[in-house]
């Protein structure tokens, strides 16, 4: 990854005060040429090196930058490399440090590139996840830079009835593998699936983005005032086998399972959103002897139907 690669060449010339780039090429197992194009990424974002000529020449910083790295930790560099610390990190048996790592990189980064980067961050938020629908790399493309650009977008959103859009882009987040756009129309802020969008027109009039609005903290927001809108269906189940592992791999609101009989049944109950949800979970959890369905009663019956269902489709006897 770019970003780890230039953030350890600032880690290597701080520790070695100097390095050539066929030495910081062998380093990080790339070509000297890389490093060259590495070199000009670091110095276009305000980060001081410079280079020297000579039998003792090579790349260095500037020498009142060399210390100013010096509190980041294990965790804080992999924190930016990953760009969101959380969960991954306890994954890998570190602590977790928060924000602190942005902070740090924000106080120790040359004034110039400051400002860059809290704009970055203001307009890309990522959070870990599994998988999702992968949206066509155009539209991110076009997105992000009307974002950058602070310009007003036109786009052509797939709903039960395609509609055109016109707002100001804020925005982006990848929540669980999916991105979504924040956007601000004339009746507040709103959120659209980047994989529905069909088209989009990046506009030349630009926009003024709301004093004080944090993107981080919108979609922490956002994303609980969702959930909270939800109803509440609970679903009481009798599980074994692989059925058990498959509840950790379902989106549920809650869930809790109890220890497993002599028998290795687990009873567990389920809370999901509408009846709906709780299909989508029968179907993915899978109902080959591995699933009882307790209550309520009219998705035990859903379960039968569905079981029927699938014998005969596949009964081959006649």
């Amino acid at each position: 990854m770019r970003a780890e690669r230039l953030l350890r060449i600032v880690m290597v010339l701080q520790a070695k005060g100097r390095a050539t780039a066929a030495e910081l090429g062998r380093e990080l197992e790339v070509s000297p040429r890389t490093i060259q194009r590495d070199m000009d990424v670091l110095s276009g974002v305000g980060i001081p090196v410079y280079a020297t000529r000579g039998t003792a020449g090579g790349w260095a910083l500037v020498a009142d930058y060399r210390t100013s790295l010096n509190a980041l930790t294990t965790s804080d560099a992999l924190a930016m490399v990953v760009a969101q610390s959380r969960g991954v990190l306890d994954d890998l048996g570190i602590d977790d440090p928060g924000q602190a790592p942005i902070h740090k990189l924000l106080a120790a980064i040359a004034p110039s590139a400051r400002d860059q980067v809290e704009h970055a961050r203001q307009r890309i938020h990522v959070t870990q996840g599994s998988w999702g629908p992968e949206p066509p790399r155009s539209t991110l493309l076009d997105l992000q830079r009307a974002i950058w650009a602070d310009r007003l977008v036109s786009i052509r959103y797939r709903t039960s009835s395609p509609v055109t859009l016109e707002l100001a882009p804020l925005g982006l987040v990848r929540d669980n593998m999916t991105w979504y756009l924040v956007g601000r129309r004339e009746a507040g802020l709103r959120t659209y699936r980047v994989d529905r969008i069909r088209s989009i027109a990046v506009l030349d009039e630009t926009f003024e983005r709301p004093e004080g609005f944090d993107l981080a903290a919108h979609w922490q927001a956002a994303s609980a005032s969702y959930v909270q809108s939800l109803g509440s269906y609970v679903v009481r189940l009798r599980l074994r086998g692989d059925a058990v592992q498959r509840t950790d791999w379902v989106y549920v609101r809650s869930r809790t399972l109890s220890e497993p009989d002599a028998d290795g049944w687990v009873d567990a109950v389920l809370e999901v959103g509408d009846e709906d949800n709780a299909h989508a979970v029968l179907h993915d959890l899978g109902i080959a002897g591995e699933v009882i369905v307790v209550e309520p009663e009219s998705l035990r019956q859903h379960a039968v139907t569905a079981a029927k269902a699938f014998v005969a489709a596949n009964d081959l006897s006649d």
